[in-house]
């Protein structure tokens, strides 16, 4: 007797098609990752996929979506916490931001490796909105929630958080010069000049906001070495 065909509702069935990608990504690299082998894994034809993504690249937008949303729902705790200044839940929501990075860090990397290829801008572009419009609009809540309180001095709140965004994307080349380096004296070298600049980040982002100098930390130097060390097999000097 032959098995009852299940219809899956859309949600369900885009969402196996991300974890199953997300997961040849980590076992093949995106380039050993073809869409024959997504459906193969999860027993769909191509009609199926094309009806949820119109290309690899697409999940590659998709993936980054997911892992926003689910940074953000990790923090979402913190972040209703009425005990938490303002202050208090941008730190919180930035650190958990730089924590699921690095728990997730060598699976990210073979996912989101694509983005920060030479030729391949305009995927980062797409991929950056997607990512801003789920995270824009948590800054937003925070730094509005800070000017009410005076801890923040801004007259736009919604303009603030997008500049922060920008801002936080404005790494891109460098990170592109990262990925692409085999050299280990030139990968510390790019790896030192991208801490220097996150550091200097940090500082637009205290005027932004009326804060301190000093007020706000994008990355330290423990996260930046475990995310730059899962870029590639380290670097040798050999």
């Amino acid at each position: 007797m032959p098995f009852p065909y299940i219809v899956k509702a859309a949600p369900a069935r885009r969402d196996e098609l991300l974890d199953v990608a997300q997961r040849l990504f980590a076992l093949h690299g995106y380039d050993g990752t073809s869409v024959n082998q997504i459906i193969a894994e999860l027993g769909v034809s191509k009609g199926a996929f094309y009806h949820y993504f119109t290309s690899k690249e697409d999940l590659v937008e998709a993936l980054a979506c997911r892992f926003a949303k689910a940074t953000a729902a990790q923090a979402d705790e913190l972040l209703r916490d009425p005990t938490m200044d303002a202050f208090s839940k941008l730190t919180a929501f930035m650190l958990t931001m730089r924590r699921h990075k690095v728990e997730n860090v060598a699976e990210l990397r073979a996912t989101f490796e694509p983005l920060f290829r030479a030729e391949n801008l305009q995927l980062y572009e797409k991929t950056h909105r997607a990512v801003t419009d789920v995270v824009r609009p948590i800054l937003t809540r925070i730094i509005v929630e800070g000017v009410a309180e005076q801890t923040f001095e801004t007259p736009d709140p919604e303009s603030a958080a997008e500049t922060i965004m920008h801002l936080m994307a404005s790494h891109r080349p460098l990170l592109t010069e990262i990925y692409q380096t085999r050299d280990a004296e030139e990968f510390r070298r790019l790896a030192e000049r991208l801490h220097a600049k996150m550091r200097y980040l940090s500082t637009v982002i205290d005027r932004i906001l009326g804060l301190p100098e000093g007020s706000i930390e994008l990355a330290d130097r423990d996260t930046l070495e475990a995310l730059a060390c899962s870029l590639d097999p380290a670097p040798s000097a050999a």
